[in-house]
């Protein structure tokens, strides 16, 4: 058995920081959180000519719209 150049962890995958981004935005659409980096990202692709809201304005409006239909809670 020779040990050779393997570092401590060589061949397991490290968290890198956009694994990390993309676990953390499929979390926060099973649990319904607003996103508001994929919120800016959809913007500014497909709304250019449009001035995108400010995140306090974005939670808001998410807000708003999440509880102002009753009939989708179960209480």
């Amino acid at each position: 058995m020779t040990t050779g150049s393997r570092k401590p962890g060589a061949g397991s995958r490290a968290f890198e920081p956009s694994l990390i981004a993309r676990v953390n935005a499929v979390v926060r659409r099973i649990i319904g959180a607003p996103d508001y980096s994929a919120y800016l990202q959809h913007q500014t692709a497909h709304h250019p000519e449009c001035k995108p809201l400010t995140e306090a304005e974005f939670l808001d409006e998410q807000l708003t719209a999440r509880y102002s239909t009753p009939g989708s809670r179960c209480c």
